[in-house]
């Protein structure tokens, strides 16, 4: 492996190891802000669904900002967004937190839309592999965190897992602004015409593709995306009320949420490279069995009250590898099928915007309906019809041509 090639491995693992720990984490610290905020934890609810209304608003700005200023740019601005919100969350009052927040979830909104474009510009030959990375990085820092924030809380206090986040949102900043990635010349790479290579540093004012609201497969892409993040982010902000609601330790919960995040890592490693090479037909067939096997462990929801441990272990596995499997087979989507790094941005902002949208409503909305009734048949009746419509949209995906 060359420097060249060294140097953006370790880039898009630091993009990936910060983009969902300053997020899933302060679920797990909750109590702890609302006793020092002397307020109640359904008031500080709104932490969790920031960062999915910026998600939502500025994904696709994020990637209209690449087309206008160049992807070095966009991301110096996300950058330091999250790196200044990490910051300002070490102040821990109500201001503070709102507005760290902010910046957090703007930060994070240009790590997702434009790490595939970085992927895509600088190794148009090896998308699979530096997919896998980052996505693989998403996966351990969300399952390490989830798994080191008990005893960190409990040993050197709930404020130090701030200060670790706020170290872990230092690196990718540090790496993008030290690391001038030089632009790649290659004439075998699949990409190196003079716009794409353009489009690393200046600005891409012309585009001659059709708009991409006006393509059903992107639509499709869209709610594949927007569904996972629905069942995703209505887990990480409840799952844990519900498992003390059925009489989980805190220790057990943060254990089940580690495993929640570990359960992507081998999809992570083995997806992009099975999505580049399989035929059609197999992955129809590995999505489906997918589908039906977290559709199981929603029928089971049905009788959670009287289940056993282990099915919070099964929940929680099957899950997060159901959420990882079309997480990544969006982000492998994004450089794979698109005809250069500016319309990967695009298709990459557009899914986001519009799947952060429908996945803003979860959290919220199952607050209203926990609170009516936290063992409640509507839920689970809901969260059955999301994983069937994730799994039919998948298969438009999966045939889906460049575009």
């Amino acid at each position: 492996m060359k420097n060249h090639d060294r140097v953006v491995l370790v880039t898009v693992i630091a993009f990936g190891l910060a983009m969902r720990a300053p997020i899933i984490t302060i679920p797990l610290i909750i109590d702890q802000l609302a006793r020092q905020l002397k307020t109640a934890v359904g008031n500080l609810g709104i932490l969790t669904t920031i960062p999915l209304i910026m998600f939502l608003l500025f994904s696709i700005v994020a990637a209209k900002e690449m087309t206008r200023f160049g992807l070095r740019k966009a991301l110096n601005f996300g950058l330091t967004a999250l790196v200044l919100g990490a910051l300002l969350r070490l102040h821990v009052t109500w201001p503070m937190l709102l507005a760290g927040t902010i910046l957090v979830g703007l930060g994070i909104t240009h790590l997702n839309v434009l790490t595939p474009s970085v992927v895509a510009t600088y190794e148009p030959n090896h998308t699979a592999f530096y997919t896998t990375a980052y996505s693989l990085a998403i996966m351990v820092g969300s399952s390490v965190f989830s798994l080191l924030t008990h005893p960190l809380s409990s040993t050197f206090g709930w404020w130090s897992v701030l200060v670790v986040l706020l170290m872990l949102t230092m690196f990718p900043w540090l790496m993008w602004i030290l690391f001038r990635l030089p632009v790649p010349l290659r004439s075998q790479a699949k990409r190196a015409d003079n716009q794409s290579v353009k489009s690393i540093h200046e600005p891409d004012l012309k585009t001659t593709a059709a708009p991409l609201w006006q393509n059903r497969y992107a639509w499709c892409c869209l709610l594949m995306f927007g569904t996972q993040s629905l069942i995703n982010y209505t887990l990480v902000a409840w799952l844990p009320e519900l498992m003390r609601f059925n009489g989980i330790s805190g220790g057990q919960i943060s254990i089940v949420l580690a495993m929640y995040s570990a359960a992507g890592m081998p999809v992570s490693l083995l997806l992009p490279r099975f999505l580049e090479t399989a035929t059609h037909r197999s992955q129809i067939l590995m999505s489906i069995v997918v589908g039906l096997l977290t559709l199981l462990a929603a029928v089971l929801m049905f009788w959670q009250s009287s289940m056993p441990l282990v099915y919070w272990y099964y929940l929680s596995i099957i899950t997060g590898a159901m959420t990882a499997f079309y997480f990544i087979m969006a982000l492998t989507t994004f450089p794979l099928k698109t005809i250069s790094p500016a319309r990967t941005a695009q298709l990459s902002g557009l899914t986001q915007s519009g799947g952060y949208l429908i996945a803003s409503f979860g959290p919220a909305l199952y607050g209203l309906a926990f609170k009516s009734s936290p063992l409640g048949i509507m839920q689970i009746w809901c969260f059955a019809i999301v994983i069937a419509l994730c799994t039919l949209a998948s298969f438009v995906v999966i045939k889906m041509p460049k575009i």
